[in-house]
């Protein structure tokens, strides 16, 4: 059950969130909730958590915020500075382009040619079964669930390449990925566009022309995300 918590006059608000939490999981699901806002962009890059008001809208003490906040500064998606506090962490176009989007395109590079054969072999299906779903959302202009939809089919593929140190690596930078599906998202002219994409790394897979292959995840993981950094504003250094 939500509970409201009320502001001073003046103040920003800020989301309402769940305050009851099974105890023995509570820095988890608190990590949990504040992932989901900042991905989706509730909390915006900057915006400071301050560990009173958390502790506050959590019913909790200040250890389960506390270590909450460990797991979300380890995933990068917050930054801690000593005698200011905890801020949202800014993943900028200058981070996208030098650090995650390299990152992310070698790990997925390696696990779709190790997946390919198997895929081939009859795991395509739970691909399909994520493009269809992204074409029912994209009827609707249902970019939220496109979004979570879009992530699936990537873990999908790392986990068909059977590589439990890719899993590991892919996992290590997800949340993240799923920012930065978030904060491009919106920028694609349809959300049709964004399941034609998937589209093209099946029809590649079952080709089964490597070099193809190779060709279209290069376009999806780096070139069309640059391309649209290059139209709009991600809070670029």
């Amino acid at each position: 059950m939500a509970t409201e918590i009320s502001r001073p006059a003046g103040e920003a608000s800020r989301p309402t969130r769940r305050a009851h939490i099974p105890v023995p999981s509570r820095p988890q699901q608190i990590a949990d909730l504040l992932r989901e806002e900042i991905v989706s962009g509730t909390l915006k890059a900057g915006q400071q958590l301050k560990q009173d008001e958390l502790r506050e809208d959590f019913g909790v003490s200040p250890g389960p915020v506390r270590e909450a906040l460990r797991v979300l500064e380890n995933e990068g998606l917050v930054e801690h500075f000593p005698n200011r506090g905890v801020f949202v962490a800014d993943i900028s176009a200058t981070d996208l382009i030098g650090v995650l989007i390299p990152v992310r395109l070698a790990i997925e590079m390696f696990a779709v040619t190790a997946a390919a054969p198997a895929l081939r072999a009859g795991g395509i299906a739970d691909l399909e079964s994520l493009i269809e779903q992204m074409r029912v959302a994209a009827e609707r202009n249902d970019r939220l669930t496109i979004n979570e939809l879009d992530v699936r089919f990537h873990e999908t593929i790392v986990r068909a390449s059977a590589s439990s140190h890719a899993l590991q690596l892919w996992r290590s930078v997800q949340p993240r990925i799923r920012a930065q599906i978030y904060a491009l998202a919106p920028r694609h002219h349809a959300a049709d566009d964004i399941v034609d994409e998937h589209q093209q790394i099946i029809d590649a897979i079952r080709d089964g022309d490597d070099e193809k292959l190779k060709a279209v995840i290069t376009e999806h993981v780096q070139i069309t995300p640059l391309r649209l950094l290059g139209t709009a504003d991600l809070g670029a250094d």
